[in-house]
């Protein structure tokens, strides 16, 4: 991916990263997440709150592995499985971070309203 391409879509505002995410994961059928072997990153605030941040494309998530996540690994989740993933995060309470920029900035929401997001955008592409 060229440069110009993560920092123009890095500019973007955490309203329109999300966007992307929908409209971008709806495209490629497939959705990035970072892990270790045995489970999935998670980001937590200072409510504890927790979430699983997601990416649209590998580059993107690629920027996270370093510092303390430097030793995890990138992988790409079919969209269909990660809709049925999405049930039993929605089941234990989990959030998504949709689209975070590297300081965790961006839009978290109820793993059913992604499923709904994405869900309504793939039957645009049908």
């Amino acid at each position: 991916m060229h440069p110009d391409k993560i920092r123009n879509v890095s500019n973007l505002s955490s309203e329109d990263r999300y966007e992307y995410f929908i409209r971008k994961v709806a495209d490629t059928e497939s959705v990035w997440l970072i892990h270790d072997n045995s489970k999935y990153v998670i980001v937590g605030d200072n409510d504890n709150n927790i979430a699983i941040p997601v990416w649209p494309e590998l580059e993107f998530a690629e920027l996270y592995l370093e510092d303390e996540w430097k030793d995890y690994s990138t992988i790409s989740v079919e969209v269909h499985e990660f809709l049925e993933w999405l049930d039993q995060v929605h089941k234990e309470n989990v959030m998504i971070a949709g689209f975070p920029l590297l300081d965790m900035t961006g839009i978290v929401v109820e793993a059913e309203e992604m499923k709904n997001h994405l869900l309504f955008e793939l039957q645009q592409y049908e």
